[in-house]
């Protein structure tokens, strides 16, 4: 009897957590996470021309391994960033700085040669570097579709004043971003997410060991991805109908006590997004947690505790300012709107409205199975509708 009542809870058991945002995620369409990138990343730049990116990929390798081939092409076309590298090296004539110990040693000084360490304008960067070292690195692992790899191959070898090298994230940390070769954001992304599933030599040996390393990091970060492109597809559609703000909002907890020593272990909020317009404001919580955050036939009770805490702390905070003879900080903190939005694959597509005087609670889904232009219409239908 014991034997038989382990065996029904095994066959009733719920999947975990992790087991269903693995499982949300492998359904999300490629050309979709492809989408979902550019917008957390902030970067569409090659929208009209990555038109490969089709649901015929195999996955998340053969989709980067395309994104990063397209983006170097266009980047060589618009020319290599170049900027100045030192370089220390004998040469007949001294130019910048001589290294004396190292001149000496190479024992040439009376012919003439000099260790010299100087500044060389070049494209030979550590930014460049890596894009052609990742590049050979796919074009090079065995199972890669052929065209691919071959496409990959060609357009690492249009840049041969370009050194290659072994390349890891580390030095992904140590590469300067800026305003004027901000296209290397983006690339320089794809190829941290390369680098992420390709740094272990043992999982570089097929495709298919590779493609399972790409899974698990995209699961891993699927939360902040979402949220990231949630907040700045807002950010992208939303400005020219009066939106103002589209960032995170952190503000204390209104509980008053005159210990000063138990008010500063109150944790600051934090909220995923906030939405800001003259006549509204609304406080949005992302979550990634398959159809709806719905479990045995309720929503999630932690996650409408935690939205209720900001609407209501926020409201609070309002009060406080208005009783000191100050304004709030936004004009609706008093009736701020709260909404739970969830990453879904399945038909259970829902957007419920509550009421909560003076608040208005939202709960709804985005399909992320669904076609690119049904997800963008979702997006701003339930922020229009309310």
């Amino acid at each position: 009897m014991a034997d038989a009542k382990r065996a029904t809870a095994t066959i009733e058991r719920e999947p975990d957590h992790k087991e269903v945002v693995a499982a949300v995620a492998r359904k999300i369409p490629i050309a979709n996470l492809y989408h979902m990138l550019c917008y957390a990343w902030d970067f569409f730049e090659l929208n009209d021309e990555v038109t490969v990116v089709k649901d015929t990929h195999r996955g998340y390798a053969e989709l980067l391994t395309q994104v990063l081939t397209t983006g170097c092409v266009h980047l060589l076309k618009q020319g290599l960033h170049r900027d100045y590298e030192a370089r220390t090296e004998p040469m007949p004539t001294i130019r910048g700085k001589l290294e004396l110990a190292q001149s000496l040693a190479t024992g040439r000084l009376e012919q003439g040669i000099a260790v010299c360490t100087h500044d060389e304008f070049t494209a030979d960067i550590p930014a460049n570097q890596v894009l052609k070292s990742v590049l050979m690195r796919m074009a090079r692992l065995p199972g890669m579709n052929a065209e691919l790899a071959a496409e990959a191959r060609r357009t690492a070898l249009r840049m041969p004043e370009v050194s290659l090298i072994e390349p890891d994230v580390r030095m992904l940390g140590r590469i300067r971003v800026h305003q004027n070769n901000r296209f290397y954001g983006f690339l320089l992304s794809i190829c941290r997410l390369i680098l992420d599933a390709t740094s272990v030599k043992e999982n570089r040996a097929n495709l298919d060991a590779t493609e399972q390393r790409f899974y698990g990091i995209i699961e891993k970060r699927l939360f902040d991805l979402f949220e990231s492109f949630v907040r700045n597809f807002y950010a992208k559609h939303l400005t020219s109908e009066g939106w103002t703000y589209f960032g995170r909002r952190y503000f204390e907890w209104q509980w008053g006590t005159d210990d000063s020593a138990a008010k500063g272990l109150l944790p600051r909020m934090e909220t995923d997004i906030t939405l800001e317009h003259p006549d509204r404001k609304i406080i949005m919580d992302t979550k990634f947690y398959g159809s709806g955050g719905i479990s045995r036939g309720k929503f999630d009770s932690n996650n409408l505790y935690q939205l209720n805490s900001y609407v209501t702390q926020c409201a609070l905070r309002a009060h406080t300012a208005i009783a000191s003879s100050e304004s709030p900080s936004h004009p609706h903190d008093i009736d701020c709107e709260g909404m739970l939005l969830y990453a879904t694959v399945d038909d259970n597509d829902f957007h419920h409205t509550f009421e909560m005087p003076p608040h208005r609670m939202a709960i709804a889904t985005v399909n992320l199975d669904r076609d690119w232009k049904a997800i963008e219409a979702r997006l701003l239908e339930v922020v229009r509708v309310g």
